[in-house]
């Protein structure tokens, strides 16, 4: 029976591939102690499945294209709110990865020390328990550049290479098991209750009576120019007893009422620039403007600016909101509109069946993407992870993830070069993102579990529980520390951890978790500081 299931398993990868991933599914829905294991159940059984044969390890292309597509479209997400909180808290980020990094080393070494592990061992059991392969690969290259400088035989230099990878393959396991079961009991130790920040502040509409003399007689344009970054929009306005669309051209006249729409921050400019809070409600009146809230999926206005569909002219319209996933925010008139995003556009109740036709109203505009663009940015990632960066003596890469997740994050910035759309709907984003850390984690698991199981039945428990105290000194260090002494949300935190430790897996568990995008930005603004040091600390263990 173990030879028939051996030999279907190494002969079709697919099989492997999909048996994996349903019964990895199912594992993660077991509740252990009200605790579960999620998607992450994917690689326990990844490691289970790979035990049985050395031949049944999925092929690498498996874990390598999973791992880049799960990457790159993390990067494109989060590379707005990156660049903003790296301006706002990057020093900190990074002064904490560091630290806590550094003190793994030392922790490393204190344990490795008396259990005479020796420096490829120990350098592999920091790469290990920290869950980073690059520096595994890092440290294999050293050795291997130091062995042949030093006239080694080939077989010795195989041996000596090998051996980082026997400490790497006991303590990664646990690596990831360990951050999840830290995240889950400081949770409960700490009575952390998620609220999730996906939707943003929220969105009112406030009345103004236009009594501020400097406005009066200017048109609504004229009043506004001036101004950056209003946060708010000019919907509705009434004039003599009759309520319109608010046009640029309108004049304002003193008693006149403006409906706005924005964020309280942004209202109470509102009432700087126009004047009074008016107890009226104009935009209650819908008996002749109304809304209508329509998918953006026509190729005709994806990539336009709000502004040059000329909306006012062409129908007496306003677009009031865009909602981009699940978040809703009052469009500024520059702003381009992408694949997926609904949007409320304030017209005529005759006008609705054009506004509808113009967007073209179809829900598919979810899940529709450039996937030309999304090749594009991976194949850049790619390029730009293979490059070798010199640094003193010897060179490092950003590898297979550090360069693509690098790219995305500037081109998620950019989102738009010309007419090549580099952002990706928040839908299409989900599943893509879903697919690739299916790919990776049972790639990775096949792969590591028959090494990890031989190894661990001949004399590996040292190495396990050595590993095991690398991984909860790191972790419970930089939770303590961000949590409670810079006073990081523990969203945040989670998004840290997983960052320094470069875990996918951690990461996927906390976004699912908090069903929030804070731990995917943190993750983002350590992940490289996170990734370069620890393949420089693990060749100084060596």
């Amino acid at each position: 029976m173990h030879e028939t299931v051996v030999n279907a398993l190494s002969t079709y990868p697919i099989l492997t591939l999909f048996v994996v991933i349903g019964l990895g599914y199912l594992l993660g829905e077991i509740s252990f102690f009200g605790f579960r294991f999620g998607i992450v159940g994917v690689l326990f059984v990844g490691l289970a499945v790979g035990s049985l044969s050395p031949a049944i390890a999925l092929p690498e292309i498996v874990s390598t294209l999973g791992l880049i597509m799960f990457i790159y479209t993390i990067g494109i997400q989060s590379g707005p709110g990156f660049f903003d909180s790296f301006r706002k808290r990057g020093v900190r980020d990074t002064a904490l990865t560091l630290g806590v990094l550094i003190f793994g080393a030392v922790i490393t070494f204190a344990i490795a020390f008396p259990l005479q592990l020796g420096g490829p061992r120990t350098a592999g059991l920091y790469a290990g328990a920290l869950t980073n392969t690059p520096a595994l690969a890092a440290v294999r290259e050293r050795l291997r550049e130091h062995g042949k400088a030093g006239g080694m035989a080939e077989d010795a230099l195989r041996t000596l290479t090998d051996e980082p990878v026997v400490s790497y393959s006991l303590a990664y396991p646990f690596g990831v098991i360990g951050l999840l079961i830290c995240f889950q009991v400081m949770r409960r130790v700490w009575r952390v209750e998620f609220t999730p920040d996906d939707r943003g502040p929220e969105i009112r509409v406030r009345d103004f009576s236009v009594r501020n003399p400097a406005v009066i007689g200017r048109t609504i344009a004229e009043v506004l120019q001036p101004h950056k970054d209003l946060g708010f929009v000019v919907s509705r306005i009434r004039k003599d007893g009759r309520s319109d669309i608010a046009r640029s051209d309108v004049r304002l006249s003193a008693g006149d009422i403006v409906a706005v729409v924005g964020e309280d921050d942004a209202l109470e400019r509102a009432e700087q620039i126009f004047g009074e809070p008016s107890s009226e409600q104009i935009e209650r009146d819908r008996s002749h403007l109304d809304y209508r809230r329509v998918f953006v999926s026509s190729e005709n206005v994806v990539g336009k600016r709000i502004r040059d569909l000329q909306l006012e002219d062409r129908y007496t319209a306003t677009i009031t909101r865009v909602k981009r996933g699940d978040v809703d925010v009052v469009p500024a008139p520059n702003a381009r509109l992408e694949y997926g995003d609904r949007v409320r556009v304030l017209t005529r109740r005759e006008n609705f069946e054009a506004i509808s036709r113009l967007f073209g109203d179809s829900i598919k505009g979810q899940a529709e993407t450039d996937f030309g663009s999304v090749a594009i940015g991976m194949v850049i990632g790619v390029m730009v992870g293979l490059l070798p960066i010199p640094l003193g003596n010897t060179t490092i890469r950003l590898g297979l993830a550090g360069g693509p997740l690098l790219v995305a994050l500037i081109l998620g910035k950019l989102e738009r070069s010309g007419r090549v759309t580099w952002i990706i709907p928040i839908s299409a984003n989900l599943t893509l993102r879903q697919i690739g850390l299916l790919f990776f984690l049972a790639g990775v698991g096949t792969k590591a579990g028959y090494q990890f199981s031989q190894t661990l039945r001949a004399n590996g428990w040292q190495m396990l529980v050595a590993g095991a105290v690398v991984t909860f000194a790191v972790t419970m260090v930089t939770m303590i520390v961000g949590y409670k002494w810079l006073k990081m949300p523990f969203e945040s935190v989670m998004g840290v951890v997983s960052g320094i430790h470069t875990q996918p897996a951690a990461l996927a568990y906390a976004s699912k978790a908090t069903n929030s995008e804070a731990p995917n930005v943190a993750y983002a603004g350590v992940y490289p500081v996170a990734m370069i040091a620890k393949i420089l600390l693990a060749q100084l263990l060596t």
